[in-house]
């Protein structure tokens, strides 16, 4: 039986992931299915379920409690789930009296709010008039960073929120490398891939054939229906509502590969969500390591998985069943196609090679702002800069360029560098999964990823959220510390055959 102070932190911690669950939904449905008229009540209901979770983590008994699982050591626990939820209460209260109540609410509504906002400066295409809303988000983040920990560099706490443990300056590091191989890969290749003709498979269609197309090539991999369910929105996006129910949201934008390709993506972070052991779902900590873990989940069955030659070649039958009017295109042609590298300016459908630049440029921005380097209201001067820098192009409006993507919108500032981190994650297992089985691609071609599937519920997925953190959970996975090396040599070998 487990001990008593045990038991009651379970029982807390499991409230606590009601009160997740509605919030998840809520939000979720911010995109599914809420009215422009509804947001205000629903960013009230919001910061009414937000003050509600708090008291009972800021309670006297809370607090007592939290004192008294400090002091216990490993034999108080009867496995590793339970003494992952009783660190779940004890981040959670951290947090909770770290950051005043009135901050979390006000945090909440504000990027209700701004997500609204948000679309809407797109729509008339007006960085001037979000600029307001930015510097908001902004200052609302640099409040929080500086009541978690006030002697502390504000980006390295927001970072340190979305990836436990993590080293800015580690990261600055290896997104240095990164930039420096990437960008020697993409010399050697870009006259190759500028020939190669795609035009065959380019073309616009409705949303349903390309979602039922999506869906059956999702299936092949393993993913299960039964705990996730799939809809359309203009942002891709997953959410895990419960511990078997993962929301997929798809932006299909009449591209049928590229809405294959993030089905794939979300079906990753959404196998993740709901691929955790039975005992952290008992224990309330289901679901997930968040940050680069996730992203290296979505990010592994996007690209390692379904842009390799190996499973497209396994999955072409289901998409010619789908797209007939492709049936004179080989499938050493469709391969090229959906892996033509062609620098973009926009993050989303990036093609696989210079995809990891687009997060480090936002990484940069942000290091930028929050080093006292730049203002909000200078991002879009910087974020052309840098794009021409980089790509050599320069946006034409605020839809491909600065106001892109909803992560400041929705608060998530210090995320960026998750998606780059996510794809250096993957490198590391694969290589660690190719050590274990060779043939591991050629198992992928006869329809089988047992070995693919199995090795990341054993090392990754059966955990939830809270048993390691990204740093132990790659180490015991692959024997090392995280490295960008295997990444790169993953690069190299697809795209220079080395």
């Amino acid at each position: 039986m487990s001990n008593p102070k045990v038991k009651r932190a379970i029982e807390i911690v499991k409230e606590q992931r009601y009160y997740d669950s509605i919030q998840g939904l809520m939000s979720w449905d911010i995109w599914e299915g809420l009215s422009k008229e509804g947001q205000p009540y629903r960013s009230e209901v919001s910061g009414y379920f937000t003050k509600h979770a708090l008291n009972i983590l800021k309670s006297k008994e809370t607090e007592m409690l939290v004192g008294e699982l400090k002091e216990l050591d490993d034999s108080a626990f009867a496995d590793i789930y339970e003494k992952a939820a009783v660190k779940n209460l004890i981040e959670r209260y951290t947090k909770a009296v770290q950051i005043p109540d009135e901050l979390q609410v006000e945090m909440r509504k504000f990027t209700a709010e701004a997500q609204r906002v948000w679309q809407d400066c797109i729509k008339i295409n007006s960085f001037e008039a979000y600029k307001p809303t930015l510097k908001g988000l902004f200052d609302l983040k640099m409040r929080v960073a500086n009541a978690i920990n006030p002697h502390a560099n504000p980006f390295d706490v927001l970072c340190d929120s979305v990836d436990k443990g993590i080293d800015t300056a580690e990261v600055g590091r290896i997104f240095a490398a990164l930039k420096v191989g990437i960008k020697d890969i993409l010399d050697q290749i870009k006259d190759e891939h500028a020939a190669i003709d795609d035009s065959k498979v380019r073309m616009k269609v409705e949303t349903k054939r390309i979602r039922d197309m999506a869906y059956d090539v999702n299936t092949l991999t393993g993913f299960n229906y039964d705990c996730g369910k799939d809809s359309e929105t203009v942002h891709g996006m997953c959410t895990g509502v419960g511990p078997r129910d993962s929301r997929i949201a798809i932006s299909y934008r009449g591209d049928p590969w590229g809405g294959m390709f993030t089905m794939l993506h979300e079906g990753g972070h959404g196998r993740y969500n709901y691929g955790s052991h039975p005992r952290a779902i008992e224990c309330g900590v289901w679901g997930g390591v968040g940050g680069a873990m996730h992203e290296g989940q979505a990010r592994f069955y996007e690209n390692m998985v379904g842009r390799s030659y190996e499973f497209i070649k396994y999955a072409y039958p289901t998409i010619l069943k789908h797209f007939p009017e492709i049936k004179d295109v080989s499938v050493e042609d469709f391969y090229k196609a959906v892996n033509k590298v062609t620098p973009s300016l926009v993050r989303i459908g990036a093609d696989e090679l210079t995809y990891s630049l687009h997060p480090i440029i936002r990484f940069e921005i942000e290091k930028e702002f929050f080093n006292g380097n730049i203002k909000t209201d200078d991002f879009m001067e910087l974020w052309d800069a840098k794009y021409e820098e980089c790509f050599g192009m320069r946006p034409k409006n605020v839809k491909e360029g600065v106001l892109q993507d909803i992560h400041w919108a929705s608060g998530h500032v210090g995320y960026f560098q998750s998606y780059t981190l996510g794809n250096v994650y993957g490198g590391q297992l694969l290589h660690k999964m190719l050590e274990k089985t060779p043939d591991l691609y050629a198992q992928m071609e006869k329809g089988n990823f047992a070995p693919v599937n199995d090795f990341l519920y054993e090392h990754i997925h059966q955990y939830g959220n809270s048993a390691y953190t990204p740093k132990e959970l790659i180490v015991n996975a692959t024997g090392e510390e995280l490295t960008e090396k295997y990444f790169l040599e993953y690069l190299r070998n697809k795209y220079l055959k080395k």
